[in-house]
């Protein structure tokens, strides 16, 4: 009677729990596509012409980029801080995924996924924020002295260190992020928090991550607005057992 008893508190508090989890799934689903819009209507074009200034092609498109961005300069800014507090709010449905997996069979999370959930979106919205200060430099010494020509935007972006590291470390950091949420799936899945489908949806998004970064995006903000939902207490045909139980339940063998 008494295991019973803990059981029902231990639920009501991950129910309880589960109110915050679900509203930062959503709310990570709703950030990102703010941000795409807010991104597209900053680059919607200035109405510049490449004309003798430019040499066509990648050259013509960076050049315009950086017209856009210091022009809508502010658009830009809450379109970074909307991406950013996307990946924060994963991290709350991250360490809520991995306060559920522990409880029904801690031996699924591994070691270092709790320091990678925190680590890994953290360190991404650094590198977004010195892209943002990057990028509006560049952007403002090439609308402020001298000429605005395709080649000098190139000049610029070519010397800037911010932009590189944000490059680089963006691209980099795919790789723990991947693994994050690659695991993280596979532990709930295994613990029945999940169905197979769930579980691969969010292996396929780390994958995706690193081979295709825009499709890798798009998977795991919706794998994350997924969890949302089922931590809300609502899915189509009823949420798996183990959401009902402190023991592994699984849906199929793995």
């Amino acid at each position: 009677m008494a295991k019973r008893k803990n059981d029902a508190a231990v639920l009501a508090g991950e129910r309880q729990a589960g109110r915050w989890a679900a509203a930062a799934g959503l709310g990570s689903l709703v950030a990102t596509v703010a941000s795409v819009v807010v991104g597209n209507a900053a680059s919607a074009g200035t109405g510049l012409s490449a004309g003798p200034t430019g040499s066509g092609g990648e050259d013509d498109d960076r050049l315009r980029a950086l017209v856009d961005f210091h022009e809508h300069v502010g658009l830009m800014a809450a379109s970074t801080a909307l991406r950013a507090l996307s990946l924060l709010l994963m991290v709350v449905v991250g360490l809520y995924v991995i306060r559920l997996v522990r409880t029904r069979d801690a031996r699924q999370v591994q070691p270092w996924l709790p320091a990678l959930t925190w680590a890994a979106p953290i360190v991404l919205c650094a590198m977004l924020a010195v892209g943002f200060v990057a990028s509006a430099d560049v952007a403002s010494t090439l609308t402020g002295d001298g000429a605005a020509t395709a080649e000098r935007a190139k000049q610029l972006v070519d010397d800037s260190v911010g932009l590189a590291v944000a490059d680089v470390g963006g691209v980099l950091l795919r790789v723990p992020m991947a693994f994050w949420v690659a695991f993280l799936a596979i532990a709930a899945m295994r613990v029945g928090l999940l169905t197979r489908f769930l579980g691969y949806w969010g292996v396929a998004a780390g994958v995706c991550l690193v081979l295709l970064a825009g499709s890798g995006d798009a998977l795991l903000v919706g794998w994350i607005g997924s969890v949302g939902v089922l931590a809300s207490g609502y899915w189509p045909g009823g949420r798996p057992a183990a959401w009902d139980s402190t023991r592994p339940e699984p849906i199929e063998a793995i």
